[in-house]
């Protein structure tokens, strides 16, 4: 995840132990969400020792419809052997591993919370993909990364945790080697909402003010430099995907508690149902993607 959540501007200087509190802040909400309280339910799912990277494909993809999103930018950016490509907001570290596998490509995988990315650091190595893919733990913003040293950039469910879009956006810009592309995979609002729905976005979001539209999204790529060659919603997948995993954990409790604990259920079936309720019943966000291009 990053850490460019409310209140942060590039044109705010603070001073060290300021901007030290706020980091730890906006670190505290994030992890609000129940899958960063919980992120060792992976260790629950898998046997300890070496892991085949085909077991683990299956279990840490923690954004929608497991591997599709990667190959989704494997295909509409080029991704292939060899290539330099950044994830920004990598989690534990699941879809870089699915895309230097598919590819071959190296894959840098940059990720805020120090629990995630220490669980992506020992997933890699037991998986033998510490060859190709590469962790670091920090801000997108600050992380000493190389100017124009990445083909491409992809990012799965993340920029919908930060306010300041535009900054990141001209990170990532600039991180970009000319010519180079973006996938970005998010989730979007799809319409003006009204209170009820403003309460369970609000409860959503944790961290953030408000959800741009995918109009509102394109202007600010656009704003940082990008050519936007596509952009689709996927309002369709994500009603159905947040309903079915609704059901699933609504429908056996049993099965999850004896997995994960009370707790945890309780948190993941809070979850699923927040994200039903948004995109299911009110129809009020859904995914969508989008292509950039740098010139």
């Amino acid at each position: 995840m990053l850490s460019i959540f409310q209140g942060y501007s590039m044109e705010t200087t603070q001073t060290q132990s300021n901007g030290v509190r706020d980091q730890t802040e906006r670190i505290a909400n994030i992890k609000q969400r129940i899958r960063y309280r919980h992120t060792n339910k992976i260790y629950i799912d898998l046997r300890q020792g070496k892991i085949d990277i085909a077991d683990l494909i299956q279990l840490d993809q923690w954004h929608y419809n497991g591997t599709e999103p990667i190959q989704m930018a494997i295909d509409k950016i080029g991704i292939g052997e060899g290539d330099k490509v950044l994830d920004v907001g990598s989690g534990i570290g699941g879809p870089a591993r699915f895309l230097a596998h598919a590819t071959k490509c190296d894959v840098t995988a940059c990720e805020l919370l120090p629990e995630n990315h220490d669980i992506g650091v020992d997933l890699t190595n037991r998986s033998g993909m510490g060859n190709n893919v590469t962790h670091v733990c920090g801000d997108i913003l600050t992380a000493d990364l190389g100017e124009e040293s990445f083909d491409s950039i992809m990012s799965i469910q993340v920029f919908f945790h930060v306010s300041n879009k535009a900054a990141v956006y001209k990170r990532c810009f600039d991180l970009l080697k000319p010519g180079g592309a973006i996938y970005i995979e998010d989730f979007y609002r799809m319409k003006d909402i009204n209170r009820e729905e403003r309460e369970v976005l609000t409860e959503f979001l944790n961290s953030t003010d408000d959800m741009v539209t995918m109009t509102e999204n394109k202007c600010l790529l656009e704003d940082a430099g990008f050519t936007v060659v596509e952009m689709k919603d996927f309002s369709t997948s994500y009603r159905q995907y947040t309903y079915n995993r609704w059901a699933d954990w609504m429908n056996n409790p049993d099965k999850y508690v004896q997995l994960y604990g009370q707790d945890n259920y309780n948190g993941w079936l809070g979850q699923a149902s927040t994200t039903k309720q948004l995109c299911h019943d009110f129809g009020v966000m859904a995914g969508g993607y989008f292509v950039a291009r740098k010139a």
